[in-house]
């Protein structure tokens, strides 16, 4: 698992040196200049000495503590919403300047993987209406504090995101996979209400499918991104000597993408869908080899997590997806969301530092790499 550890190490370090040089790229221009460099480089500096400490620290301390820390996050989310909260951009998603709902991806992620580790048995063995109850309803309700709260913000595309992890890692449980149309309808169902509802959501959409009719408005980001990336051709205009970037919004944070394809060119682009894709694959890795239960679960639900997060964000900035206000992981500037993602990659070391040497031969020939005979003799507690 050294090697696995050490490629996971490398692969982030090196999208985190890209994020530093290409947010002084994007933001060079900007009289907050300093302010955002210095801020998000504590924010690294935070985030990799936490990373540090989970190493270090077995896991199994967390997911122990796993409802403490639900209840935090939970906390957390309900101050966002009180005065103490801060609204712009037509959300109120801070507190204290920070983002609590990336910082609850933790919570959820280790409440998910303890309760699969407890109820797989009854998810896969039981009766209908208990793989139901153990399987879906009632973690359901353990997600759904998550989902009200990151609606009021409102947050769509984390609550999406939530709602994402929870099915996969349920369906990695045990749940059997009819039971995803139930959650995917209801999804479907949400999207309608939110397209309804809200004006802004109905003029995102109208901006996804027909970007060129509303180029100085919903559809300015989508076009400037799109060209930003045209322009970067192959090996791009060279850092720092990018001029579409400066006409896209939020360039430094959710549309940093646009800004390494127009100043380092496809190559680089590629590179950090690679990167991501490398990051999944020990992910996956590190699953199949863990000593239990719940670090299976829970790598497997961190690896999907920031892929998903991943490829959510590179559809929206190519416009192959309605925006959504999501960052890049590790590369968009957001003090919070590199915190977040620095610790669950903290606790992925951790699970693979405490892989027993033996798992390989354990495992191998398994078409499943979460697949274990631990699964089904696991007792029901």
């Amino acid at each position: 698992m050294r090697s696995t550890s050490i490629l996971l190490l490398l692969t982030v370090g090196l999208l985190l040196a890209l994020s530093f040089t290409m947010l002084a790229s994007a933001v060079m221009m900007d009289s907050r200049f300093s302010s955002l460099v210095t801020t998000q480089a504590v924010a690294i500096l935070g985030g990799v000495g936490l990373m540090c400490a989970l190493w270090r620290k077995d896991y199994r301390f967390w997911l122990e503590r796993h409802w403490w820390l639900y209840g935090l996050s939970i906390v957390s989310l309900v101050l966002v919403l009180s005065p103490l909260g801060t609204y712009r951009n037509g959300a109120q998603r801070w507190v204290f300047g920070l983002q609590p709902a990336e910082f609850s991806k933790v919570p959820l992620l280790l409440t998910l993987a303890a309760w699969g580790s407890r109820f797989g048995p009854r998810m896969r063995f039981g009766s209908t209406i208990s793989t139901f109850v153990w399987g879906l309803l009632l973690p359901g309700l353990v997600v759904v504090p998550f989902l009200g709260l990151l609606y009021k913000q409102p947050d769509r595309g984390t609550m999406a995101l939530f709602g994402l992890v929870t099915v996969v890692v349920l369906l990695l449980s045990g749940m059997p996979k009819r039971f995803a149309i139930i959650p995917a309808l209801l999804g479907a169902g949400l999207g309608v209400h939110f397209y309804n509802s809200s004006k802004m959501v109905r003029d995102r959409m109208d901006a996804f499918l027909h970007p060129e009719l509303y180029p100085q408005t919903t559809g300015s980001q989508a076009l400037k991104s799109l060209a930003a990336l045209r322009e970067g051709g192959l090996e791009g205009v060279g850092l720092g000597s990018g001029v579409i970037k400066l006409t896209i919004p939020e360039q430094h944070t959710d549309f940093i993408l646009p800004v390494i394809g127009e100043e380092l060119g496809l190559f680089f682009t590629l590179g950090v869908l690679i990167a991501f894709v490398v990051i999944l694959l020990c992910s996956v890795r590190i699953a199949s080899r863990a000593a239990d239960v719940e670090g299976r679960l829970l790598a497997g639900g961190i690896g999907f997590l920031i892929a998903c997060q991943a490829m959510i964000n590179i559809a929206v900035v190519t416009n192959s997806m309605i925006n959504k206000g999501m960052p890049l992981p590790f590369v968009s500037r957001g003090g919070s969301s590199a915190v977040s993602m620095l610790v669950m990659v903290g606790l992925l070391l951790s699970i693979a530092r405490r892989a027993p040497e033996n798992s390989q031969a354990s495992h191998r020939g398994s078409p499943n790499p979460f697949h274990s005979p631990d699964l089904e003799s696991l007792p029901a507690r």
